[in-house]
């Protein structure tokens, strides 16, 4: 702890000596020496009177300490001395780090925002500091550190007028669509903290104190805070109400994208308020041209609505959906926005060891698969094109001409064919592993790797077979998997399902990150198993893709499970979505570009193109004669919509769809008094909801003690006057006691006389 004093010391003090001095020199003046004279009447009491003079000198010095100790605090009072905390003084000036919200939710707001809220209370936060302090302003979102965006001001000699032009730049650009980032930014604003060398040192955040960002806060955040060397103010800042709905998602969930194909979407809106509210109209836009409009109706308070939408198309190429309703206090997350890769057809190539008796023979391998695979599409142009070729031939093959392979009783593809496998994949493409009697369990081990290692869904075990107990048939279960090719075959009745058989399988124990889409109603056995890997995945079916292990292939669930693998496995509208302001690689397929550009497309039905100077240029990470991925950088991508990859000349390469975080569109905020519980029992950190200049400039010169030490002159001063009339009356008393003896003494002796 250290003092300070408004007035000044010196004279002050002075006359404080001075004062104290007063009574010390009247006592020892009272107790002066006086001549002695005898009486011999006294000489009975000299015992008492002995004994009651200590008495008196002691209650002499307690009226004289206090009769001093009250001129002393007076004379302290005047001097209006100053605590401060000697860890916040080490100078006169000031640092200052005021750090601003700018997350989407604080674009809430149907008159002024949140932000334009924030801005002006940082205005006058930091129109508290005085020439010569240091001042550092800085937004809390997820940009990079050393983005000026960020950080405008840091560490800088307070000027009032580069101060307001950077609040005044920030207002008119508004908030940011990011998610806030208070958990990350916390050793940011301990780094800035530390390096200004100030002798008090405040850190200031304003906020609206979302609840999906504080209550959030870990342990570890709020122990930092707690150690930052700076006095921490937190200053909620909030708009009317908390009312917003949203267009939480869009998915794309079952359908065919290929050409002529039709593909069903699923938007979900959410209503984040505490009441019950109209929600209006949500609309469809498919390539920026409105194709349905659908009254939502009441929505109730923290519940979903989810609103399917089929989507037609006919020719190939990107197509972005859009999904947009009504505005409200959140304009921001209104909408929402997908891209898919519409194909011109699916090309698959079939492999199988041997092809006995040739293709068109029921003996083959490849019979009952290029016949499901063909009964989508008569024309190979815009449906499924089938390439059937001896499993010793693939390695003549590009993988890259096609989408999906398929491995059909293949006893195990050789190293090279498995690392090539491993590549496709990887990169995107479908690979389909059919069991039989060539399979080799441990070769396939060898091949393709073993447990996390391996891109295989699940580790191959040996055949087994239904046996006479089922009169030598297995049943396929009716699936509970949330997988597309599940919820295709859900379609069928239970009972059409539980009659497709199943004579001999292969073992398949599942792989940690796989999931089991069909299996068996007798023993639960996995009959077939998906793996994601990379940007593509992986199928493995337990039994045989001809008759020799099952009757499934001459049921009608086999065709509708082959043709939606092939769907699924092709269409893939993730891989062209993104999160604002998180990066992202995607694979595009076209020539050969030196360079890509990320340029807003006018596709997106929230805002015209970008200009020029806006448009910067993508990471181009690897090359190929046929593709290339390009790696979308985090700060590339601010704003939610339908984005285009330009090439050289600007030749559209690709597209892809940026969305907001959900959890910015819940706009609840925390209340001061749980915002004052949350951060415990830091003591360095205080919440400040109204005035907040006033207690800033009180903190900063400290606690004033003038009126605790006034109080305290003034109780020293009654005490000492109750003491010296209770001393007074006591010593009264002893001189009547004293006089009454000597009276008794003179009266004894008379009579003895």
């Amino acid at each position: 702890m250290l003092f300070s004093f408004l007035n000044s010391p010196a004279v002050w003090g002075t006359l404080a000596a001075i004062g104290v001095s007063v009574p010390i020199i009247i006592h020892l003046l009272y107790r002066k020496n006086k001549k002695e004279t005898d009486w011999a009447a006294m000489e009975l009491l000299r015992r008492a009177l002995v004994v009651r003079s200590g008495q008196i000198r002691l209650e002499d010095f307690i009226i004289l300490l206090l009769r001093c100790l009250t001129l002393l605090l007076l004379a302290a009072a005047l001097l209006r001395p100053i605590l401060k905390d000697s860890s916040l003084v080490g100078g006169q000036r000031v640092g200052m780090v005021v750090a601003i919200d700018d997350s989407l939710s604080m674009n809430h707001g149907a008159g002024n925002t949140r932000f334009e809220t924030a801005i002006e209370q940082a205005r006058k936060v930091l129109g508290t500091a005085s020439p010569g302090d240091k001042v550092s302003i800085v937004f809390l979102n997820e940009r990079e550190i050393d983005d000026q965006k960020k950080v405008p001001l840091r560490a800088a000699d307070y000027d009032a007028n580069k101060v307001n032009e950077a609040l005044d730049k920030a207002k008119s650009s508004g908030a940011s669509t990011h998610q806030s980032n208070l958990e990350n930014s916390i050793p940011l604003l301990k780094e800035m903290s530390d390096e200004m060398k100030a002798g008090t040192k405040e850190i200031h955040i304003i906020t609206d104190a979302q609840q999906s960002d504080w209550n959030g806060l870990s342990s570890e955040a709020k122990n930092m805070l707690g150690e930052i060397k700076a006095s921490i103010y937190v200053l909620p800042v909030n708009s009317e109400g908390d009312e917003n709905r949203s267009v939480t998602s869009l998915n794309y969930v079952s359908g065919s994208l290929n050409s002529s194909g039709v593909a069903r979407f699923e938007a979900t809106v959410k209503n984040f308020g505490t009441n019950d509210a109209d929600a209006g109209n949500i609309e469809f836009y498919q390539n920026n041209d409105l194709v349905r409009r659908q009254t939502l109706g009441t929505i109730g308070s923290g519940e979903s609505k989810v609103i399917p939408f089929l989507a037609n198309y006919e020719k190939p190429g990107d197509l972005s959906i859009t999904a947009k309703i009504s505005k409200d206090s959140l304009g921001e997350d209104n909408s929402r926005h997908t891209v898919v890769n519409v194909r011109p057809r699916v090309r698959v190539l079939c492999a199988t060891d041997s092809i006995d008796g040739g293709l068109g023979t029921q003996n083959n391998a490849l019979f009952f698969l290029e016949n499901a695979l063909r009964l989508s599409s008569g024309d190979e142009e815009n449906g499924i094109q089938v390439t059937s070729v001896d499993s010793s031939d693939l390695t003549l093959e590009k993988l890259n001409n096609y989408d999906i392979i398929i491995l059909a009783n293949v006893s195990a593809p050789s190293a090279e064919i498995a690392d090539r496998l491993k590549e496709f994949t990887t990169d995107g493409g479908g690979l389909i592993i059919f069991a039989g009697e060539n399979i080799n369990p441990e070769k396939y081990e060898q091949s393709f790797g073993n447990g996390q290692d391996s891109i295989l869904p699940g580790i191959i075990g040996q055949k087994t077979s239904s046996g006479e107990e089922n009169q030598g048939q297995w049943s396929l279960a009716f699936p509970d998997s949330d997988h597309p090719l599940a919820r295709v075959i859900k379609s069928m009745t239970e009972e059409m399902v539980n009659d497709a058989k199943v004579k001999s399988i292969i073992s398949v124990e599942p792989l940690p990150g796989s999931q089991v889409i069909l299996s068996l109603v007798e023993n639960n056995a996995p009959i077939l198993v998906s793996k994601t890997v990379g940007e593509g995945s992986v199928i493995l079916c337990a039994t045989s893709a001809d008759r020799s292990w099952s009757e499934l292939v001459v049921h009608p669930v086999y065709a509708i499970m082959i043709q939606q693998a092939a769907t699924t496995m092709t269409s893939k509208p993730d891989s062209r979505l993104t999160r604002i302001n998180k990066t992202k690689t995607i694979s595009i397929a076209g020539t050969k570009p030196a360079y890509a550009i990320l340029s807003k497309s006018k596709l997106s039905t929230d805002s015209d193109e970008v200009n020029e100077e806006n448009k910067p240029p993508v990471q181009v990470s690897s090359l190929t004669n046929e593709s290339f991925k390009a790696e979308i950088k985090a700060e590339h991508i601010s704003d939610s919509g339908i984005y285009q990859i330009l090439g050289a000349q600007d030749s559209v390469l690709g597209a892809i769809a940026a969305n907001s975080e959900p959890l910015e569109s819940d706009v609840r905020v925390v209340a001061p008094n749980v915002l004052k519980e949350t951060v415990g029992a830091m003591t360095n950190v205080s919440i400040l909801s109204e005035s907040p200049e006033q207690k800033i400039q009180s903190d900063r010169k400290g606690s004033d003690l003038t009126t605790l030490l006034l109080f305290s002159c003034i109780l020293c001063f009654a005490l000492q006057s109750i003491l010296a009339k209770i001393f007074t009356n006591k010593i009264s008393k002893g001189e009547t006691d004293i006089a009454t003896s000597l009276q008794l003494s003179n009266v004894a002796a008379a009579r003895r006389t």
